[in-house]
């Protein structure tokens, strides 16, 4: 489904000018139910200052339950609508995405991450070098419990904004841009590499390629709050982890990797340390490193599993804590409480 199909009224002038040229970047946006999941990542798209170079790739399993009016997305380059009823699995419905879209270059989306509005021209002006893959720097967007910075630090500490920009050995999984003919060039294999981006990076560096983070602009992410959900994602993650790192191994190598794996902990723990140092307080850090460490623990079970009899159900398990986890109401109420503004 594309704008031919949705009609043209209420289009920008802009859009106009843009009707004969390709979109320079294709954001993909995983909605498994209702339009209203991904409401405000949308209005972060619709806020970008290179919204009408920009084409929305919608992935949802049925069109006629999103409840989308079209009218609200006329300021960008053009709309699809990908209905996927395969995979339950977030890195299944992005591939979906990326193999409909037209641009040249691939933006990941999550319905709890939020882009600054220099986010796309930025990408576009970085993919005009030699990288594969252009990463945002990234930003503690409830930074209220220290569930959530252990949640960050764990995931996106790396890339904890401000930093530099330049070139990088990987970048912020889920939040990232690619070059669209890089990743279609791993064919049916790209299914299989996306289940943990940080495999798939493992891949392009082995081939010669750069990723570069750009630093001037930033998303803002929403960490989880909850023990009951932080604990099984980690899990899960570090299940996928191992068996897409894994996957093609011998029995032997799978075993070796396994009695090692403890090693990926202390090494995981050591850095995680050293840059929460540098930006944060001693008693902080001495608070955070024990949830820190409780999470590394928990992977590291799902990591065994994953080197030993590969990912099971895990990737359709990780779809259910990647989607719904804002509570607007506990998040203003945390804000209040320690007078740090939300909005």
């Amino acid at each position: 489904m594309s704008w031919d199909e949705y009609g043209t009224e209420g289009k920008s002038e802009a859009a106009w000018d843009q009707e004969h040229i390709a979109p320079a970047i294709s954001a993909i946006v995983v909605i498994p139910d209702n339009y209203e999941t991904v409401r405000r990542t949308m209005e972060c798209m619709k806020a970008q200052t290179a919204a009408v170079q920009m084409e929305i790739v919608i992935v949802t399993p049925s069109y006629q339950q999103l409840g989308l009016d079209e009218s609200e997305l006329t300021c960008f380059h053009s709309l699809h609508v990908v209905e996927y009823e395969g995979d339950k699995s977030i890195s299944a419905w992005y591939v979906a995405g990326i193999r409909q879209a037209n641009a040249p270059i691939i933006a990941l989306t999550e319905d709890h991450s939020f882009p600054d509005a220099n986010w796309a021209e930025l990408l576009i002006a970085a993919h005009k070098g030699p990288w594969a893959i252009v990463g945002p720097s990234m930003r503690n967007g409830n930074p209220y419990t220290m569930l959530s910075w252990a949640d960050f630090y764990n995931s996106y500490g790396e890339w904890a904004h401000p930093l530099v920009s330049g070139p990088v050995s990987h970048t912020p999984a889920c939040n990232s841009s690619y070059k669209r003919d890089i990743l279609l060039s791993y064919g049916d294999r790209l299914e299989v590499l996306m289940k943990a981006e940080n495999i798939l990076h493992r891949h392009l560096a082995a081939q010669g390629h750069e990723f570069m983070l750009e630093s001037e602009t930033c998303t803002t992410h929403i960490n989880f709050t909850s023990w009951s959900s932080w604990i099984p994602s980690r899990f899960h993650a570090g299940r996928l982890l191992t068996a897409t790192w894994a996957y093609s191994w011998l029995l032997h190598q799978r075993l070796l990797f396994s009695i090692a794996s403890p090693l990926i902990v202390l090494v995981r723990l050591w850095r995680i340390q050293r840059r929460i140092s540098k930006r944060q307080s001693c008693s902080f850090l001495m608070r955070l490193m024990p949830i820190v460490f409780v999470g590394l623990l928990t992977e590291w079970f799902g990591q065994m599993l994953g080197f030993m009899i590969g990912p099971g159900n895990s990737a359709e398990k990780m779809a259910k804590y990647e989607f719904h986890r804002i509570n607007y109401d506990e998040l203003s109420n945390q804000a209040k409480q320690i007078n740090f503004p939300y909005e």
